[in-house]
């Protein structure tokens, strides 16, 4: 088998993430019971989670030329995630995120987005890159990028993805060909929680994939001609942080192995359940562990 090739363009961050038995808190102070500081963002942890699987990845992203910044970048060349063409930004400050995780694994966010963190530094990028590539992802936060990779995507004929976490980014994906988003996006983007609704309102044009992503849930697909719930894959979930960003990196991963819609939606799946089962990025599977995970529950992978 080849290896996979998956371009991943949009944002990363630094998360500092602490374990609390109580939330909301009562008074000035809550104990935490642990804490760790991960690589964070979504394009940036779904790059993690493809390497994981065994994708060769390539990370276009911006952050500051500070210590966040650096680290970011040394973190996801350590995970094997090509940073190369990422561009560190003199003026700029690198997204950094404080994240609550309550003691049944469910997380809050309060994130600052970075300063002076221009897309045009990584314009002028050969789109080459994603000819060559499987499979593209686009988180939506880089609007420029975002743009010139959906177009040299189209252009090549290479699918692509958009993880579209928020309202405010979903209006970029008119060129994708898989928008799946999250249960949030999609209850802003309809008026109402209702996600079957929501997938004719998330569809940006005709023959684009649409999805909805629903925690412990599982995902609803829409593929244009069937729609179907895949149920989530039962674990002990310690940490919730960067599940959806996981599920759409191990998606792209399929992607770019030729996979089908809902072959791609139930590797997904089960990744991002692993990714619960520990704190921050060190619990993103192996191709080994999410095979054993779909065949323990009696879905296995179709090899």
């Amino acid at each position: 088998m080849s290896v996979p090739k998956v371009l991943c363009a949009g944002l990363t961050t630094v998360d500092h993430l602490w374990r609390v038995e109580e939330f909301p808190p009562r008074g000035s102070r809550t104990p935490a019971t642990d804490h760790e500081t991960s690589g964070g963002g979504p394009a940036a942890t779904a790059a993690v989670a493809a390497a994981r699987l065994g994708a060769q990845v390539k990370l276009l992203t911006v952050v500051g030329a500070d210590p966040a910044g650096e680290g970011a970048l040394v973190d996801l060349a350590a995970r094997g995630v090509d940073v190369s063409e990422s561009r560190r930004l003199r003026r700029g400050r690198t997204a950094v995120s404080g994240v609550i995780v309550t003691p049944d694994g469910e997380r809050y966010i309060f994130p600052f987005f970075g300063d002076a963190l221009d897309d045009e530094a990584v314009l002028g990028l050969d789109m080459g890159v994603v000819e060559r590539s499987g499979a593209v992802l686009v988180d939506l936060r880089l609007p420029r990028l975002t743009a010139n990779v959906l177009s040299a995507a189209d252009r090549a004929g290479v699918p692509s993805v958009a993880d579209a976490s928020s309202a405010h980014y979903w209006e970029r994906a008119d060129a994708v060909g898989h928008l799946i988003a999250s249960q949030e996006c999609a209850t802003e983007v309809l008026g109402r929680d209702d996600p079957v609704a929501a997938l004719q309102a998330l569809r940006r044009r005709d023959g684009q994939v649409v999805g909805v992503t629903l925690g412990d849930r599982g995902v609803i697909i829409d593929t244009g001609e069937t729609t179907r719930l895949l149920p989530a894959f039962p674990v002990q979930a310690v940490d919730t942080t960067g599940a959806g960003d996981v599920f759409h990196g191990a998606y792209a991963y399929g992607l770019a192995r030729g996979w089908d819609t809902l072959r791609c939606a139930e590797l997904a799946s089960a990744a991002a359940a692993l990714a619960c089962t520990g704190l921050g990025r060190e619990a993103i599977p192996d191709l080994e562990a999410v095979y054993a995970l779909m065949a323990s529950n009696g879905r296995p992978a179709r090899l």
